[in-house]
């Protein structure tokens, strides 16, 4: 045992004294080794600091510049919002403009084909009244409906060419149907597009819809209520299109209310 300590010691201080490597991790020595300088830290330190105000107020003014951009932005929007609204209803104005007066137009033709349904009318009322009068009176509504057509007087004479009672009351029907054909066609084509008749005949008048022409004393018919339609009126959805010219009663005092 004592001889394997002392062996053991002879290896150590062989080891102590040849000379040792360094380890690989180590790496090579540096060249030089500067010492510690506090001062220098510290001015180091105070200029990052002043680095760091500086970018921080130039960040704050970046961000000061991109929120005016952006209310500049926003307020261009809106501006464009509105002159865009503002287009669109002078667009959609003009476009009303415009129908109402082709509606108005319409409404003239309805106008005139009401007249020719009750010209038709009375023209059958009076042809069915002197249907066995002198033929003079046949000759005058014959006379009246070639000039209805061609717009000259007739010089026919009677025996010529004038047809038979029967024959003018078919004619007479047939004119009749065809114009209230047409003219149920077109108040259609106004209904589709929202434009009704006003209800006015035997009505209460009203100042919103309808405008007073005339006055009437009717003791039979309550006061203020209209008794003749002189021009049918015409709703358009919600507004109206054209008064109902009307003739209201009165009372025979001439005492009533518009």
């Amino acid at each position: 045992m004592t001889n394997d300590k002392e062996a053991l010691f002879a290896k150590f201080l062989d080891y102590l004294h040849s000379e040792q490597l360094p380890p690989e991790y180590l790496g090579e020595e540096p060249s030089s080794v500067n010492s510690f300088d506090p001062y220098q830290m510290v001015a180091e330190w105070t200029a990052l600091r002043h680095e760091v105000k500086q970018q921080g107020k130039l960040l704050r003014s970046t961000q000061d510049a991109l929120v005016q951009a952006l209310e500049v932005t926003r307020a261009d929007k809106k501006q464009l919002q509105i002159r865009l609204e503002e287009s669109q209803k002078q667009a959609w104005g003009q476009f009303e403009q415009q129908q109402e007066k082709l509606l108005k137009d319409l409404l003239g033709i309805v106008d005139a084909l009401d007249r020719a349904c009750i010209y038709w009318q009375q023209e059958l009322e009076v042809l069915s009244i002197t249907s066995n009068s002198k033929s003079a009176t046949q000759k005058s509504l014959w006379e009246k409906i070639v000039q209805w057509f061609t717009g000259k007087e007739s010089q026919l004479t009677l025996s010529e060419k004038s047809p038979s009672s029967e024959s003018l009351s078919e004619i007479l029907t047939s004119n009749q149907q065809g114009v209230e054909l047409i003219r149920r066609s077109l108040l259609e084509v106004l209904r589709q597009r929202r434009v009704v008749p006003i209800a006015a005949l035997g009505k209460p008048f009203d100042s919103q819809t309808m405008y007073a022409v005339g006055r009437e004393s009717k003791a039979d018919v309550t006061a203020n209520t209209v008794t003749q339609e002189v021009v049918r009126g015409y709703l358009w959805g919600d507004r109206v299109l054209r008064e109902a010219q009307v003739i209201v009663a009165t009372y025979e005092t001439g005492d009533s209310e518009d």
